[in-house]
């Protein structure tokens, strides 16, 4: 059966996510995850400690009646970060949780799709580990709902916020949970909270940088939606309300996320193709950029030709098959003007699918 495409995909999580939960068997979703009035405070405990104004969501709790319209002067004493371990949400993991895989279950219409889903979920803990790798968040609550807030900040703004407001925020999220009773739940809860914040970050970066690599406006603004669904389902919060939290000038001017590849008309396949493998990188600032690895080839009509030896080419609208030569048995897929190969499986070219981390894109140049 073939794969469906990325965007497919894309539009099948935001369809999910805009269904009413006991429609969509999604209620476990929303009961295992942190309360909302949790996560409500942490928010209203985060602007007190930077002395910004609250969010009109504090009115309603008397702890924050008297600062609910100050724009700045609220006392930082309020906020119990100053005395809280870094670890003061740290768990330890139990083995065998299904809470993602449950999740993707909850998303996709057939076996297919779900198994889809739950692959392409595994980017969230793998992009956490990258981005936040020494900084001792891993196996923390704070720390996931950090990279849940930031997540959705960067699909939202394009743009990745400073080291110092992530830790800023994750400080902050540290104090406030660990005084709220989320910090009594066991380590399997934790656990299933935990791994359910990432797959829910991950999903929308990954359709997010898939879109603008591909300049494809309508699946970046399917991220934007299904971001704004994981905010709803999750913390029962808008999307201004979760990244409100990073505070104002949260973005590091002229850091974007990832750049749109340029498009050009393509009609045909004959020309110069100069190769590049796509790396997407979450450090310090999360990027996305193509490394050149050396491979290049060239096309006449049904040739081509290659350092290690050419051969024939046959292509179709979608594809270019290779026979012969350097590049025997390689397939690949056409996406504007470039010719990709796909990591590891240069033979399947799967039509239709976006660039994806460590595939091979092969640039036309005339």
């Amino acid at each position: 059966m073939k794969p469906h495409s990325l965007a497919s995909i894309c539009m099948t999580v935001m369809l999910a996510l805009s269904i009413a939960p006991a429609a969509r068997a999604q209620q476990w979703l929303v009961n295992s995850v942190i309360n909302n009035a949790i996560a409500e405070r942490a928010i209203c405990d985060s602007a007190l400690k930077r002395h910004l104004s609250l969010p009109s969501i504090c009115a309603k709790y008397p702890k924050y009646s008297g600062a609910k319209s100050r724009q700045g002067g609220a006392s930082p004493t309020s906020v119990a970060s100053a005395t809280a371990p870094p670890t003061a949400t740290r768990f330890t993991p139990v083995a065998g949780d299904d809470s993602v895989k449950q999740l993707a279950d909850s998303l996709g219409n057939s076996p297919q799709e779900r198994q889809q889903i739950l692959q392409l979920a595994a980017a969230g803990s793998q992009l956490f580990a990258q981005k936040y790798k020494g900084r001792g968040w891993d196996n923390t609550l704070a720390g996931a709902m950090t990279f849940f807030i930031v997540s959705a900040h960067i699909v939202n703004t394009g743009e990745q916020p400073g080291a110092d407001v992530e830790n800023n925020l994750y400080t902050s999220l540290n104090a406030s949970l660990a005084q709220s009773d989320i910090a009594k739940a066991s380590d399997k809860d934790k656990t299933a909270l935990y791994n359910v914040l990432l797959a829910s970050a991950g999903l929308p970066l990954v359709f997010y940088v898939d879109g603008k690599q591909n300049n494809n406006t309508g699946q970046v603004e399917q991220a934007k939606a299904m971001a704004a669904g994981f905010g709803r389902k999750l913390f029962k919060m808008e999307p201004q309300e979760l990244t409100g939290m990073l505070g104002a000038g949260a973005s590091v001017p002229g850091t974007p996320v990832a750049r749109a590849v340029a498009s050009g008309g393509g009609q045909g396949v004959d020309g110069r193709y100069d190769c590049q493998m796509l790396s997407v990188r979450a450090g310090a600032s999360f990027s996305v950029e193509y490394r050149p690895i050396g491979l290049w080839f060239t096309i006449s009509g049904t040739t081509y030709s290659a350092t290690g030896g050419g051969g024939k080419i046959v292509a179709s609208a979608d594809t270019v098959s290779f026979h012969g030569g350097a590049y025997d048995g390689w397939r690949g897929a056409r996406i504007n003007d470039a010719i990709v190969f796909r990591k590891d499986d240069h033979s399947n070219p799967r039509a239709g699918d976006g660039i994806r981390n460590g595939d091979i894109r092969c640039g036309h140049h005339g």
